[in-house]
């Protein structure tokens, strides 16, 4: 894979360029020694401590929040809809590991399930419980999916497994992390944080909301091209959806 430099930092220190990768492991393990969290002789917890590492160098460069973006969901009832009625592994893993990867990134970075910390919205109502139990039920569909994708080696079906069973000590270890090694964390406030949120979440929205209105616009044309009940059935569920997005827009099936 080229390097670019968004896999690189400037040691300040040593005054000169090292990879964002090594530092973010680094952290991780002075924080589990200096907690007493240290790792397990199981050579999976090792490949734990790798992953976690990758996620925080993964966050560190926008072109990834970019990539996920369609794949994440606010809500429960939004993913599950957008899965039931799908047979394909693949995106089910891929939907499942990105998001509990984002959740365990946001809560042990950002605190973003915290009760005390910032409203967040109705949608974190459950609070921090809520919270951890998503994120460690997403892993174990991760890890449940994982065996029926060819090519996802035993090492990650077994990564996503211990992530599954341990998702409350690894964001307790991102806290511990955030707190001694993120300064930046600190330096907002809880108003800057809170608005960093939403402009996130309105831009999700807005993503969302333009893909359901390509898919639309094609089931439109296909069914004014066939003709077909099952072409239109599908426009005027799309329609539905549409308008549950946007409640301005108004359809009338012919």
């Amino acid at each position: 894979m080229k390097m670019n430099d968004q896999d690189y930092y400037f040691n300040m220190k040593a005054k000169h360029k090292e990879r964002t990768f090594f530092f973010m492991l680094n952290c991780l393990l002075l924080t589990r020694v200096q907690n007493h969290l240290e790792s397990t002789d199981s050579a999976f917890e090792q490949e734990v401590n790798v992953y976690l590492a990758n996620l925080l160098t993964a966050f560190a460069n926008p072109a990834y929040i970019e990539y996920l973006r369609p794949y994440l969901s606010e809500h429960d009832i939004e993913l599950f809809t957008r899965l039931k009625n799908s047979n394909d592994a693949r995106l089910k893993y891929t939907i499942y590991k990105a998001n509990a990867g984002f959740l365990l990134f946001s809560i042990g970075v950002f605190d973003s399930a915290g009760e005390q910390s910032i409203p967040l919205g109705p949608q974190f109502k459950h609070g921090h419980q809520g919270q951890m139990g998503k994120g460690q039920t997403y892993y174990h569909f991760a890890f449940s999916y994982s065996k029926r994708v060819p090519g996802i080696g035993e090492t990650m079906t077994e990564v996503l497994e211990q992530l599954a069973k341990g998702f409350e000590k690894y964001v307790t270890i991102l806290t511990y992390l955030r707190g001694e090694y993120f300064d930046i964390v600190k330096r907002l406030s809880e108003g800057e944080v809170y608005h960093l949120i939403r402009s996130v979440e309105a831009s999700g929205k807005r993503l969302r909301l333009e893909k359901k209105q390509d898919e639309f616009l094609d089931a439109y044309m296909h069914w004014k091209s066939h003709h077909t009940e099952k072409a239109k059935r599908r426009v005027v569920v799309l329609a539905e959806e549409l308008q549950g997005l946007d409640p301005s827009f108004s359809y009338k099936p012919v």
